[in-house]
């Protein structure tokens, strides 16, 4: 089965993280994920989310720590999901991609609809952060 190496990125800006909606012609189309896209075979996964939130999002991310992988099967590939936390950008936030973008915190992201692969690391990234403020 093939397997896609896909990176995630959970953008944090005054606590809270940005979600970005799937177009109405994609594939989970109007559902809710962190921006994000398809490693190349020559990048590493902190370049390819630099590259692909460029293309999306119109910004310059400054790739910070690793947050979590998830790996599930979609249409007989297995797609594995590896995300990162983006505490920093520079640029205006375009959805040159999305059908829309917002910011809440990780705990309001919980009612939107969101893709299921995002939901285990979001999950992971409220997890490390309440085990940074309990340091």
């Amino acid at each position: 089965m093939k397997m896609i190496e896909v990176v995630a990125a959970i953008i944090e800006r005054d606590g809270k993280i940005l979600l970005a909606q799937r177009p109405a012609q994609s594939d989970q189309a109007g559902l809710w994920e962190f921006a994000g896209g398809k490693v190349e075979l020559d990048e590493s996964q902190q370049q390819a989310l630099v590259r692909e939130l460029n293309e999306e999002l119109g910004i310059e991310a400054t790739v910070g720590e690793y947050v979590a992988s998830h790996q599930r099967e979609v249409s007989g590939r297995i797609i594995h999901l590896h995300a990162w936390h983006v505490p920093d950008f520079h640029g205006t936030l375009q959805a040159h991609e999305h059908q829309a973008l917002v910011w809440c915190s990780p705990e309001e992201a919980l009612q939107y609809p969101l893709a299921p692969a995002d939901i285990p690391l979001l999950e992971a990234f409220m997890a490390l952060r309440a085990a940074r403020a309990a340091d």
